[in-house]
């Protein structure tokens, strides 16, 4: 049998996205704030464990679009946790509006047309100034005791998307995969799909068993590869 995990990750659906509850040593950290109203969903997964918000002590952002931040602002001022983000979208994150990201399928092309026009209103969020603003890797040991734990720059779905690495074990990727068909984990947005792709090689690299998308459930990194493997050509 495999040794036992010195942590603990819990997905946590928050509306059309994920987030992702981790805890270590008595403390909590947060990835990712779902979509606005579904502050609920969060709460359950917190009496199941024994938590309260309190016991939140970091959020992170893997990057800001609504649907991951939409609850930010009330988990923050209900657990006073600090927030991460990367400096790319420190700024969005305080003004409450990130743009869609670009389409990468015909489809996806043409509903970021449409979001980014007439719905752009629904790309807003309540705004939150972030406590912690990071540009490379940064080490969550002082969150996360005990465990082996980092959040590494993994661009392309947008600039400032980031994803955390737990013991080179288990990734909490954001968008940079999807799994929601299951003949692929790109995906359907990006704004730069080359840079995400460079993104796939280091996440990879982590020797991560098993990834945990924005959208979708866990997948194993033999997806991860043979997806690689098919869109290589694109780098």
């Amino acid at each position: 049998m495999p040794p036992e995990k010195s942590y603990t990750l819990n997905a946590v659906p928050m509306g059309n996205s994920n987030a992702y509850l981790l805890t270590a040593g008595g403390s909590a950290v947060l990835v990712d704030a779902g979509c606005g109203g579904k502050i609920k969903n969060l709460e359950a997964v917190l009496d199941q464990k024994n938590l309260k918000f309190p016991d939140i002590n970091l959020i992170i952002l893997t990057h800001t679009h609504y649907d991951h931040v939409g609850c930010l602002a009330e988990i923050r001022d209900r657990s006073g946790a600090k927030v991460l983000v990367h400096e790319a979208e420190a700024g969005n994150l305080e003004r409450g509006y990130t743009p869609f990201p670009k389409g990468t399928m015909w489809f996806s092309k043409i509903i970021s047309g449409l979001a980014n026009g007439l719905l752009s209103s629904k790309a807003k969020y309540p705004p939150v100034k972030a406590d912690i603003v990071v540009k490379g890797e940064y080490d969550l040991k002082k969150y996360l005791p005990g465990v082996k734990a980092k959040v590494i720059p993994t661009p392309g779905h947008t600039k400032g998307s980031i994803s955390v690495i737990l013991q080179n074990e288990d990734a909490v990727v954001g968008d940079t995969l999807f799994n929601v068909m299951p003949w692929t984990v790109f995906p359907p947005f990006a704004n730069n799909e080359k840079q995400l792709l460079r993104s796939w090689e280091k996440l990879a690299e982590t020797s991560c068993a098993t990834f945990y998308p924005g959208h979708g459930k866990e997948f194993p990194i033999e997806k991860l590869v043979d997806n690689y493997r098919k869109l290589s050509s694109r780098v």
